[in-house]
């Protein structure tokens, strides 16, 4: 299932594409209201298998990923997304109760971006997608000689 949210629709920071692939639909809740909060625009899905449908159809630039899910997990979808290719312009927030070092790298090797471990500061999850915004509104050149 896909929600969308336009809370803030009025009141929009940026047309920066988020998804928050969760499974707890408490904790998404939480994280989409205060990325709406913020003026942010997300959708939301529940399953890793609805996530790689919509990840197929939509290009998102900030995905906050949640590594234990029904039919898919995260780790096989940062997988995926890296065996399309590198793309600079999207970044991957994971989320999650795992917390071994080893799960950290794991992800980070697969393209993960950032690894908040649950429970999180919502601040701390706002701080790090106003972080990545920034970063997406500068453009980098590259000059070879």
């Amino acid at each position: 299932m896909l929600t969308t949210g336009n809370a803030a629709a009025n009141n929009m920071k940026n047309t920066r594409k988020i998804i928050v692939i969760e499974d707890d639909r408490d904790i998404s809740e939480l994280i989409a209201y205060n990325l709406r909060q913020q003026g942010y625009f997300c959708e939301q899905v529940f399953s890793g298998l609805d996530a790689v449908d919509e990840l197929k159809r939509k290009p998102f630039e900030i995905i906050i990923l949640d590594l234990m899910l029904p039919g898919i997990d995260g780790f096989d979808i940062c997988r995926e997304l890296k065996s399309e290719g590198d793309n600079p312009r999207r970044f991957i927030i994971v989320v999650s109760a795992r917390n071994s070092a080893e799960d950290k790298v794991y992800a980070n090797m697969l393209g993960a971006n950032m690894y908040l471990t649950k429970p999180f500061k919502v601040a701390q999850l706002i701080e790090a997608v106003d972080e990545i915004d920034g970063l997406l509104d500068k453009e980098y050149l590259v000059k070879s000689r």
